[in-house]
């Protein structure tokens, strides 16, 4: 279940951790983790196992009524059981709660599997950035206009 939590220095390790296994060399260091993750502006959720082990989590930073996910990551091995749609579904939620009209992330042109994730919830592409992530990869740039006053559902 995804939590919204004050987390501790373990934590914050953690999530530097998957973000290090996913992202290889793109990867935000700990330091950099730990100071968005301690931004009054941010919202930051995960996802925790049985053991209280986190799993996933999102980072997204909130500007007046927009938002944009600056990370967004699942431990490999977590892959496939509905921990990003779950952490993905309840930013939604939070942030519609907050009024946050809009919601805006950047999606590397080659992860079609976390495209289809963003379309399942209605985001549609709104642009392309160029060489984004160097080395000629190019990102999406993805939007999702929030409702006010209706509950996040996926499409499937």
């Amino acid at each position: 279940m995804p939590v919204k939590t004050k987390l501790k220095e373990e934590d914050i390790a953690r999530i530097a951790e998957i973000e290090a296994s996913l992202f290889k060399e793109k990867a935000w260091s700990l330091e950099l983790i730990r100071n968005e993750l301690e931004s009054p502006e941010n919202l930051v959720i995960v996802v925790k196992d049985d053991f209280s082990e986190i799993v996933g989590y999102i980072i997204i930073r909130i500007i007046l009524d927009e938002a944009e996910v600056l990370r967004f990551g699942v431990k490999k091995e977590n892959q496939g059981k509905g921990i990003g749609k779950r952490l993905l579904m309840t930013a939604l939620d939070e942030l519609r709660r907050r009024g946050i009209k809009k919601i805006f992330l950047e999606v590397s042109v080659d992860n079609v599997k976390a495209q289809k994730l963003y379309e399942k919830f209605e985001f549609k592409k709104v642009g392309e950035r160029k060489d984004y992530y160097s080395l000629g990869k190019s990102a999406f740039i993805m939007c999702k206009i929030l409702e006010e006053g209706s509950h996040v559902k996926s499409r499937d």
